[in-house]
């Protein structure tokens, strides 16, 4: 009693305690799961108002991800990773338009994309690949697997590729409709179809001749403040930034093989060589695990190494080609046999999914004649008629059994529950087939190798933990320091595969820092923040900017001074090429295109002045964008045919109308969305 007297005396104190316990309990919930209170602890990216879940993100990332795995294709992660995040926000931001428009789609429309007579073409390809006659077909083995004996667990994953497909194929169906009523509304006028067509209806002929800006000497022609600050306003544009950035400079070595390792791997091979010359086979060098051998037997024709196939045609028996030695991987080819051989056969095929009975019942069909269009009114029974197979690689059981089969059907491979019938319909004439050995060796580096680079790398970081001594002392060290902008949208620095987590490094610290080294498959890097850029516009500090500015600011001066030198001085092109030191060349002009052969793109001022110019009129010198033009039109050729409706509405579509608004469409979306891209938090 008397303690529970006391507990009761110390009630408010208690109560305080716990009070302010539960309230650090929920504050740490708070910081560490990422303000769930208020919904965005698990938000990934919001698009307006709506939320992009990192979990619902995460099962679309590992389903694509997947599919890249199942097609062989090796992508890196975080590359995948940002273009999963941008489609799902691109289709946040098309299907908020289309919401807002009142487009839909009726069942009835998505039932004739999915399984009608006009099914979409990724439909059908579907349909093909699972051995459907047709999608209605397949949509019947997909949702009804008894029906054709199929099991339920195989069938539930392509079941998922159905329902996956059917939604992307209603969002497309929407899409239509959205470009199809932006077509309706951007309608082109004759004044447009006449103005479309007379860009493109002059072809200009032209001689010229050209000084390039990089022929003069650049210490010459050294910008001002002033013109670097006009540089830079020119450009301006160009260096605005929507997002913050981070400005950095990295260092990525090659983890690759030393010239110790090299020489270690060429000895080895050679005592491979040697002994793959001086004893019949390749058994002697079996036990080697550090070799790859593939044993195979090919025809001529099946070989794309030319120097590969010369040899081994007229090699004898037990030959071995000399090592081959390209990108670290020594390769031997050695001949182990020779023979004439039927290498292909046509093949009548009958798969049966049943018991014996069922089995034994098909194949007594399939020898009195009976169709196979017939046979496969039975569902269990599908098949196909006149399949060439190529039998070199096929095992011993399988060639005996097609070439011992008799004439008429024969079961290739059978068991209690299927069976594989065949007939064979033709062979071909035999060929010479050979039997060879690849036997390949890759050099790695080696542990020493990695350890002395990691060294290296780790004693330069550790002398030079700045930035700036980074950047400054990396070429005295045998190192490449590169400058770069990132933003923490970029799933890679310099196409640098797994480098996403030195992008997130740099959005964790402060200005100046020197991350540690990060192993990757390949490569090791280390990165050093110079600066942190918020939204706006990068200044001239920029080391990109700033190359990019001084370029622009010197052609101008060398403009100029060209301009000035050439003006008047000559009176025909052989002239101006004289002065030059240029040769006289020629090209086609005409006003609506970007890109001039021989030339290069965005020529504008050029493109206007031969535009303008008189036939066989000497003009110029005209600046360009990396040199000065003199030239002559020597011939204009110019369309006297009167453009369809049709065709000036198709140029309009393509430049200015629904097909220009849909190819930008998620650009225009997002500049007048609020878009937050919030990856970095989480990968």
């Amino acid at each position: 009693m008397a303690a529970l007297e006391k507990i009761r005396s110390k009630a408010v104190f208690l109560t305080v305690i716990i009070g302010v316990a539960l309230l650090a309990f929920i504050m740490g919930d708070f910081l560490t799961s990422g303000r769930t209170f208020f919904g965005d602890g698990n938000t990934i990216a919001k698009v307006g108002d709506e939320k992009i879940d990192a979990i619902v993100f995460q099962r679309r990332y590992e389903k694509v991800y997947a599919q890249y795995q199942d097609r062989g294709q090796s992508v890196d992660g975080s590359v995948i990773q940002n273009q999963v995040l941008n489609q799902m926000m691109g289709e946040i931001l098309l299907d908020s338009e289309i919401e807002a428009l009142g487009i839909y789609v009726t069942d009835e429309e998505l039932t004739n994309a999915m399984t009608g007579a006009n099914a979409r073409p990724q439909i059908m390809q579907f349909a093909r690949q699972m051995g459907a006659e047709s999608p209605d077909q397949l949509h019947d083995m997909l949702f009804n697997p008894a029906k054709y004996g199929l099991p339920e667990d195989q069938v539930a994953k392509f079941r998922e590729n159905w329902i996956d497909l059917e939604k992307d194929i209603e969002r497309s169906l929407k899409y239509e409709k959205l470009q199809n009523l932006i077509a309706g509304t951007l309608q082109a006028n004759d004044l447009d179809r006449k103005e479309l067509w007379e860009e493109n209806a002059t072809v200009n002929t032209i001689n010229y001749v050209k000084q390039d800006f990089a022929t003069l000497t650049d210490s010459e022609y050294e910008p001002t403040d002033a013109d670097l600050k006009k540089a830079y306003n020119d450009l301006k544009a160009q260096f605005k930034l929507d997002t913050e950035m981070r400005q950095a400079h990295i260092i990525a070595v090659d983890i690759a093989p030393s010239t110790v390792d090299l020489n270690t791997a060429k000895d080895m091979i050679d005592s491979t060589y040697a002994a793959l010359l001086n004893a019949p086979g390749i058994d002697m060098i079996r036990n080697n695990s550090d070799l790859v051998i593939n044993e195979m037997s090919v025809r001529a024709s099946d070989i794309r190494d030319t120097e590969v196939k010369d040899f081994i045609t007229a090699a004898e028996v037990g030959a071995v080609k000399t090592p081959k030695f390209a990108s670290n991987v020594y390769t031997i080819v050695k001949v182990n046999g020779k023979k004439m051989e039927v290498d292909s056969v046509k093949l009548n095929v009958m798969m049966v999914q049943g018991d014996k009975k069922l089995q034994d019942s098909i194949k007594v069909q399939l020898n009195a004649g009976v169709s196979f269009a017939e046979i496969q009114k039975n569902k269990s029974a599908q098949g196909q008629e006149g399949v060439w197979q190529v039998l070199l690689q096929a095992p011993d059981s399988i060639k005996s059994k097609i070439f011992n089969g008799g004439d008429g059907y024969f079961a290739l491979q059978e068991n209690n529950q299927m069976a594989y019938f065949c007939k064979v319909i033709e062979k071909k004439a035999p060929k010479m087939v050979y039997d060879i050995a690849n036997i390949s060796y890759t050099v790695y580096p080696s542990t020493k190798t990695i350890e002395d680079l990691t060294t290296g790398l780790q004693n330069f970081i550790n002398t030079n933990n700045t930035s700036e001594l980074f950047a400054a002392n990396a070429a005295k060290a045998g190192y490449n320091a590169l400058p770069v902008n990132v933003t923490a949208e970029d799933p890679q620095i310099n196409n640098i595969d797994g480098s996403r987590k030195c992008v997130k490094w740099l959005f964790e610290v402060s200005e100046g820092s020197v991350s540690p080294i990060e192993k990757l498959s390949d490569k090791m890097v280390t990165v050093a923040l110079d600066k942190i850029n918020e939204e706006g516009y990068l200044g001239m500090d920029n080391s990109l900017v700033k190359t990019q500015v001084a370029a622009k600011a010197r052609n101008e001066k060398k403009a100029e001074a060209l301009l000035a030198k050439y003006d008047g001085k000559a009176k025909d092109l052989n002239g101006f090429a004289t002065l030059m030191n240029a040769k006289v060349d020629t090209t086609q002009v005409t006003f609506g295109q970007m890109f001039i052969a021989k030339i290069g793109v965005g020529e504008s001022d050029l493109t206007a002045r031969v535009a303008t110019a008189k036939l066989n009129d000497v003009v110029g010198p005209v600046k360009g964008n990396n040199g000065v033009y003199v030239f002559q039109v020597v011939k204009q050729d110019r369309t006297e045919r009167t453009p369809t409706t049709e065709e000036g509405d198709r140029r309009f579509a393509m430049s200015r109308g629904s097909n220009a608004v849909m190819n930008h469409a998620l650009d225009i979306l997002r500049n007048a969305t609020t878009v937050e891209n919030k990856m970095i938090k989480f990968f």
